[in-house]
């Protein structure tokens, strides 16, 4: 089970000279310590709030596909940043300017929506988090939120899921990897059932076994190396099952509005290289 989280290794008895040995121990210690250095920050109107918070629903939304996902159909509709998680060192903390670049793969912003008395939590990350800081960057996310359910969301290349009949796959199509205190139904014509992740993400999954806690990770296998509407709107069935269909949604004009915008970044990117 340590193996999968990718951060412990073993290490053999060296010949090098011993005078080197120290030093560059050190160094190696020191190295560890800067990738695995990462600080947990609550909005100053939030700061006196106990550790961990209590909350019904985490989502983690991993990837450009799951945070633009997130954002078309949930915070669009209002929402307020109440944490981040950063590896940026800084003694003083501008949270606001901080969370401002969010979309850098430094720093993920953790959102409460404003449109509902729903304490649910939904966490962003761009980018997925590194092998080497994934069950670091865990621990410092649940040593402060203690929620009843985690829902996780990722994407991977279609390439990187192995098949017998892969005429049969859809061009972007959801799996599902769900831990054993997991409960809720979830529809096999939607979305089956998976057994096999090579990826940092399930880190957060494994986290949540031996913690016997209720999670469903949902990963879409995507054709296409640039993040559009269809790839998004692969977890749109979500929206009917709980736990999201418990979430205050956003309208169908602020949906439209955000896969807008993706489009429009999409263009603007082809014609940068043109």
């Amino acid at each position: 089970m340590a193996a999968a989280f990718g951060v412990w290794e073993i290490k053999f008895p060296s010949s090098r000279a011993v005078y080197d040995e120290d030093d560059e121990e050190d160094e190696e210690h020191s190295s560890e310590d800067d990738l695995r250095s990462l600080h947990f920050h609550r909005a100053p109107h939030l700061d006196q709030k106990p550790s961990p918070t209590e909350c019904p629903l985490l989502v983690l939304a991993i990837g450009e596909v799951a945070t633009t996902f997130v954002e078309a159909h949930f915070l669009s509709a209002g929402s307020e940043i109440v944490a981040c998680i950063t590896s940026k060192k800084t003694n003083e903390v501008d949270f606001e300017k901080l969370c401002s670049t969010y979309k850098s793969a430094d720093t993920c912003c953790l959102h409460r929506l404003t449109t509902s008395q729903d304490d649910s939590v939904l966490c962003q990350c761009r980018t997925t988090v590194p092998q080497e800081k994934a069950f670091h960057w865990t621990e410092k996310l649940f040593e402060n939120f203690k929620p009843s359910k985690v829902v996780i969301l990722t994407s991977a290349p279609a390439c990187e899921y192995h098949t017998n009949t892969p005429g049969n796959l859809k061009p972007d199509f959801v799996k599902v990897l769900k831990t054993d205190s997991w409960q809720e139904k979830i529809s096999h014509r939607e979305c089956s059932f998976w057994k096999l992740l090579t990826s940092s993400v399930e880190s957060q999954h494994q986290f949540c076994q031996i913690h016997s806690m209720a999670a469903a990770l949902f990963v879409c296998f995507t054709e296409s190396s640039h993040v559009d509407s269809q790839s998004v709107e692969a977890f749109h069935f979500l929206l009917k099952h709980p736990p999201l269909r418990s979430l205050h949604q956003a309208s169908s004009e602020q949906v439209t509005k955000v896969l807008k915008s993706l489009r429009s970044g999409k263009l603007l990117e082809m014609n940068m290289y043109m």
